[in-house]
């Protein structure tokens, strides 16, 4: 499946045809490059490796630098790979810049992957948007509690995955079925409606929606 790797910019708004705003967030790929690719003779399997963001020598091992050399490519601080069929893997070339409008068109639903932003320790109303307790007159230091955790005697423990206070963030999730709004090819950006996860400059997975195609591909069984 074909997917680009970039960085979110932050969020503006476009106007459409008939005037209505459309908020849209900004993702920038101008820095993918083309670093390596998997072929089915040497790796059983068909993939292109894409990388972001120059790396200097001194971060990296000797194993990364020898690799990006044997590869005649730029070193790069983040990989990923893209699983593509042969005929695809043909026209992508070592080196070659990325250009969004070869893998997107306007219109086309996407599903971006990004890294939530970190709230450090929070209670259960604002992780996991609890309730509270009846805010009344006679309520004392029990407004934003959890309630009980537990059972009496037996079994005697918290089961696990029960909701408590915790960290909050730093989750990797997906938005999916957003819209690409407009590609500007003169600067490598893809604008996409709706709200992306992560902070401005955190790196973003762009792949076509998954469940599109999969809808697609059932109703071409019946």
């Amino acid at each position: 499946m074909k997917g680009l790797i970039g960085k979110k910019v932050g969020m503006t708004q476009v106007f459409s045809a008939d005037g209505n705003a459309i908020p849209v967030t900004v993702i920038d790929v101008s820095t993918c490059e083309v670093v390596g690719k998997r072929t089915q003779a040497t790796d059983e399997y068909t993939a292109v490796v894409l990388g972001i963001e120059d790396a200097k020598e001194k971060h990296l091992t000797k194993a990364q630098i020898g690799s990006f050399k044997k590869a005649g490519a730029k070193a790069k601080r983040i990989l990923k790979e893209f699983r593509v069929s042969e005929a695809d893997l043909a026209t992508f070339n070592v080196g070659d810049a990325v250009k969004p409008e070869n893998f997107f068109k306007v219109g086309e639903l996407v599903d971006v992957q990004g890294v939530t932003k970190g709230r450090g320790y929070q209670g259960v109303m604002k992780r996991w948007n609890f309730r509270g307790f009846g805010q009344t007159h006679g309520t004392h230091e029990y407004r934003r509690h959890p309630g009980a955790i537990g059972q009496r005697k037996t079994p005697g423990r918290v089961y696990p995955n029960k909701k408590l206070p915790g960290h909050y963030g730093v989750e990797k999730v997906s938005m999916t079925n957003l819209t690409v709004v407009e590609i500007i090819a003169e600067k490598n950006l893809i604008l996409v409606q709706g709200a992306v996860p992560g902070h401005n400059d955190g790196l973003v997975v762009v792949k076509p929606a998954i469940k599109s195609a999969m809808r697609a591909a059932h109703k071409a069984k019946k």
